[in-house]
């Protein structure tokens, strides 16, 4: 998992919008930061709503899911309740993918699904990081986001985790519970935590 050594240049980023800052990576205070607080809340209650119509209605709430993330193909289907998807507008799944409940995207940085993927119960995509050896810029609330990227006909057994900046290859099997730390070459199976290859296909 990529990891930042470096500080913020705060004067540098105060001159650059939250958003550009989120896609290039930079550091920013989700704290001080109201545009992305409104779109995480917003998009936490709509998640919410959508599981309790999901209990009565599944293609109604379906239906509403697209139109809250519209970057989904038409066929995509998501089983809920979903835990959460913070940035809808940021997730883009491509077609004939299935995936099962307790889905959850946490935060801002941009996550790409290919075609025919199956991912299992309890998926969960983690794009933002912290600084692993500066305890004060934790506890002022310092992050940043690295995109995740999935590729063709991948399978996730339950409770896989990826994490921030990872990219996956086409035709690659997740065992489940796995924790994927690092890029995974196509047509591999992995396992473990960190996930390792255990044998290419």
């Amino acid at each position: 998992m990529p990891k930042k050594l470096d500080e913020p240049d705060i004067e540098a980023l105060a001159k650059k919008p939250i958003f550009e800052k989120v896609a290039d990576g930079d550091w920013y205070q989700y704290g001080k930061e109201p545009q992305l607080q409104a779109i995480v809340k917003s998009s936490t209650q709509a998640i919410q709503k959508l599981n309790k119509i999901a209990v009565d209605d599944f293609d109604e709430a379906l239906k509403q899911l697209h139109e809250l993330a519209p970057h989904m193909a038409d066929d995509v289907e998501v089983y809920f309740p979903i835990t959460n998807i913070e940035y809808p507008n940021n997730l883009f799944i491509d077609e004939g993918t299935f995936i099962n409940l307790n889905f959850t995207i946490l935060s801002a940085g941009k996550i790409t699904i290919g075609k025919n993927c199956f991912l299992g119960p309890n998926t969960q995509l983690y794009t933002p990081n912290h600084h692993p050896n500066k305890k004060e810029m934790r506890r002022e609330g310092w992050q940043y986001d690295l995109p995740i990227t999935i590729g063709d006909d991948c399978w996730f057994g339950g409770s896989v985790i990826v994490l921030p900046g990872v990219e996956i290859g086409d035709n690659v099997v997740v065992g489940a519970g796995s924790v994927v730390t690092h890029d995974i070459p196509s047509n591999t199976v992995v396992a473990g935590n960190p996930a390792h290859i255990i044998r290419h296909v």
